[in-house]
């Protein structure tokens, strides 16, 4: 039995300095990426071992927002071991099979974006309509799949939240907050899909999914067990979610090793 383990990786498996949320010593961690000569992002050493360790009962899937580029900034995560076979970026619209996108699986998405015009072009005019450039610092667009918008948390209309997801979902984009950016993405576009497809692939029969965001939960919900970080965006929004979802006991970087070790028990019951 093949036992699919999908994973996000930011506040998931992987922290920055801010989103650790918890003291832990230098001698607890290990960096995973560095930006611009920087280190960016860390984990437990703990995490990484179990992490290694998983591929003897589970095999690894990394499920990401990132972009592609963004994604191969985290090389510390494998430590110099064999990066995943598969891995998920661009939250789905884009899939790589050993560092290299799947054309046919974007092309496919693609197609579906335009078919229900939710393109870039037309996403851009809503945003100028609907958000003031006292709480807007920056509009980023990944790759031409999505946007994200870089906001002012002291500024941010947090009581408007709730109005701002209802009209974008009737444009057909899903938006998520998490920290300082307002991500907007189509409906097509969907980590569920992407794993899903992966699922087929390796032929996998059983999924365990974590994650932490609301663009996470369609991946939870698709999962036969899924695990979600108690201190994320998807458990503070309150959101309905199924009882085969669990929230994790630990909060903040700590949570890693609490999932990784959830794998390895699950999967080798499984075996």
């Amino acid at each position: 039995m093949t036992v699919l383990f999908a994973s996000d990786l930011d506040q998931t498996l992987i922290y920055s300095r801010n989103s650790m949320g918890m003291e832990v010593t230098e001698e607890e961690l290990v960096e995973v990426e560095r930006y611009e000569g920087k280190p960016l992002s860390f984990m437990t050493k703990k995490s990484q071992s179990a992490l290694w360790h998983i591929s003897a009962s589970a095999f690894f899937l990394p499920v990401t927002t990132r972009t592609q580029a963004q994604y191969e900034r985290v090389t510390g995560i494998f430590n110099g071991q064999q990066a995943p076979r598969f891995a998920i970026v661009s939250n789905g619209a884009v899939i790589l099979e050993n560092g290299k996108p799947i054309k046919e699986w974007s092309e496919e998405i693609r197609q579906q974006c335009i078919s229900r015009k939710t393109i870039i072009s037309e996403l851009l005019p809503e945003i100028e309509r609907h958000f003031s450039d006292d709480w807007v610092l920056k509009v980023k667009e990944a790759e031409e799949w999505f946007v994200y918008l870089i906001v002012d948390r002291a500024r941010f209309p947090t009581d408007k939240l709730d109005f701002y997801t209802t009209v974008f979902k009737e444009l057909g984009w899903g938006m998520s907050l998490q920290g300082r950016k307002l991500y907007f993405m189509p409906e097509s576009i969907t980590k569920a899909a992407a794993a899903m497809y992966i699922k087929e692939r390796i032929g996998a029969s059983y999924v365990l999914a974590a994650g932490d965001s609301l663009l996470d939960l369609d991946l939870l919900e698709s999962a036969d067990y899924g695990m979600v970080a108690s201190h994320g965006e998807a458990v503070k929004s309150r959101v309905s979610m199924s009882g085969h979802i669990h929230k994790t006991d630990t909060h903040g970087i700590k949570v890693g090793e609490e999932i990784l070790a959830r794998v390895a028990e699950i999967s080798l019951q499984r075996q």
